[in-house]
């Protein structure tokens, strides 16, 4: 009886392995990392800006690890565009070309850009062309700033900025007061929206073109006002009444207050992938937490396309927010080539602009490094702060590992 019990026991132990050998892989076991790839686009985007009356976006996203890969309808033609607040900013930029090209058309534009220009109203034509075609999707951000780092591209003044004769007219004033009504950048890259502003500015300040502001409201359903670009209202009266070389120079005396010589600050101020907007919403938050921003600046140098200046933006931002809400800030520096920022009690934060993280082998083994870094340098405590979604999983590693994050909603800045 006891010879036939063990034998039992020994034939059941032998079927149970060999039934877990047969048996697929626990997922834990498949699946130590996240895996990039597509994602819900409702999830991240309010129904007014999934569809519009001009656009649509593709259902499906496709997200790198940081940021979504969405797909712009309108007109016919498709644009692949990277990040949720990019995607914001060339959905507005369609309704308000849109609306710009109507007024185009109209006998009063007419006359007054003629009057403007001084020429007659019948050799003013206005151009009709397609609203998405002619901006190009530019990786980066997150998905580049938190990994490898490339080569700094710099210059002098951007091609967005006016020329002396506009500036002379009252052009640039217009040209800002009919964006901030339109909710778009008088900066922005769409080329075909800068030359109808332009002419339309044109119109104003020298034909007496005067708009209907009830009419301007041509956002697309994602616009957001001046008043939460997250500067006080000095600041906002600035944006919109001076000239980017009046906001060069009151930019560049923040940056000597900080601790900055010349060559470092218009190391930044000169940078041609910024635009003056952005350049004085950055100074304006690195000036209000009060230290040194040496160390912030040159990696902000490395900027070499629209999105990696708009995630510095974001970066100062969320800065300036944690030295608001949390503790001030001593000093901003570089810890394994992350931008981050120490308080008063010795704590380290990380701020990262993205749209969605999960966790993969690429920011598991960063906050790895980071951690070693903490342990290394004594920090009092880890935070990770962003404007953007984690994953479950992303939350759950980073409890694990003792680092504290937050979740934050900044403001609608334009680029």
């Amino acid at each position: 009886m006891k010879t036939n019990s063990l034998f039992s026991i020994i034939a059941l132990c032998g079927f149970i392995l060999n039934a877990q050998e047969n048996q697929p892989p626990s997922k834990s076991a498949e699946m130590p990392f996240e895996i990039p790839g597509p994602v819900d686009a409702k999830t991240f985007l309010p129904a007014s800006v999934m569809n519009g009356t001009l656009h649509s976006v593709g259902a499906e996203a496709s997200n790198n690890g940081f940021q979504n890969l969405y797909q712009l309808n309108s007109g016919g033609r498709s644009l692949e565009v990277m990040g949720t607040p990019l995607l914001n900013m060339r959905i507005r930029e369609i309704y308000a070309l849109d609306y710009l090209r109507g007024l185009s058309k109209t006998d009063e534009f007419t006359q007054a850009l003629g009057k403007a220009l001084g020429v007659k109203a019948d050799s003013v034509v206005a151009a009709v062309k397609d609203p998405v075609g002619t901006v190009k999707s530019l990786p980066k951000g997150a998905s580049r700033f938190f990994g490898g780092i490339g080569e700094a591209l710099k210059g002098g003044k951007g091609e967005t900025e006016s020329s002396m004769v506009d500036r002379l007219a009252g052009t640039d004033k217009s040209k800002a007061l009919l964006s901030i009504k339109l909710d778009v950048s008088p900066y922005t890259d769409n080329q075909e929206l800068q030359e109808e502003l332009t002419n339309t500015a044109r119109a104003m300040a020298g034909g007496g073109l005067v708009l209907n502001v009830a009419t301007m409201a041509a956002t697309g359903g994602v616009g957001t006002a001046l008043s939460v670009i997250g500067v006080n209202q000095t600041m906002q009266e600035a944006l919109i009444n001076s000239t980017p070389n009046d906001l060069r120079i009151m930019n560049r005396k923040k940056l000597f207050a900080l601790g900055l010589n010349r060559e470092e600050a218009d190391a930044f101020l000169m940078h041609s992938q910024y635009t003056p907007w952005q350049k004085t919403i950055i100074t304006d938050a690195l000036a209000r937490i009060g230290v040194n921003p040496n160390a912030f600046l040159k990696q902000a140098c490395k900027a070499s396309n629209q999105e990696d200046a708009f995630y510095f933006q974001r970066l100062a931002q969320l800065l300036l927010q944690y030295h608001g809400e949390i503790a001030p800030l001593r000093s901003i520096r570089l810890e394994k080539e992350l931008i981050c920022g120490i308080d008063r009690d010795g704590g380290l934060v990380i701020p990262v602009s993205l749209d969605y993280a999960i966790w993969t082998e690429r920011i598991a083994n960063r906050t790895d490094e980071v951690i070693s870094l903490s342990q290394t340098q004594g920090y009092h405590r880890i935070s990770l702060w962003t404007d953007g979604q984690l994953s479950e999983r992303f939350c759950n590693e980073l409890k694990a590992r003792g680092i504290t994050w937050k979740i934050n909603e900044l403001p609608g800045i334009k680029p």
